[in-house]
């Protein structure tokens, strides 16, 4: 019997979500694809240190999603991910779950940046348009 992987702190919606996506050919193809073009990883190169990279990163929590075509998006985007060796990898899921003061202010200014970037896509007019009629007293 194959032991289901449990997520923490995330929905048994959010978990299945992304249990799909991980197990997808998809996936399996793009992670191929990122660690061929990335075999070193690139937290340990950022040092000066050659790592091999076993695991690729989302630099963009997807179970952060509030859809799971939003959870796709960010699974799939290839400037979303970054190969990384075991070690790196474990070191940035323990901070990202660390309950630290700092980590959870940055934690927070990520997400508001991510808000705002969203939401100035949605209302920010595209170059080249009219400006909006202004309203008249």
């Amino acid at each position: 019997m194959v032991k289901k992987r449990k997520w923490r702190g995330v929905s048994a919606k959010v978990a299945k979500d992304k249990a799909d996506i991980y197990n997808s050919r998809e996936w399996k193809e793009l992670r191929t694809m990122k660690l061929r073009a990335n075999p070193l990883c690139e937290v340990c190169e950022r040092e000066g240190i050659v790592t091999s990279a076993h695991a690729v990163h989302h630099r963009h929590p997807i179970e952060e999603s509030t859809s799971k075509a939003e959870m796709r998006k960010w699974a799939f985007m290839w400037e979303n991910l970054v190969s990384v060796c075991d070690a790196c990898h474990a070191k940035i899921h323990k901070e990202e779950r660390s309950h630290s003061k700092e980590a959870v202010k940055a934690r927070a200014e990520q997400r508001h940046e991510r808000w705002k970037d969203n939401i100035m896509s949605r209302f920010i007019l595209p170059k080249g348009d009219p400006e909006p009629p202004t309203p008249t007293d």
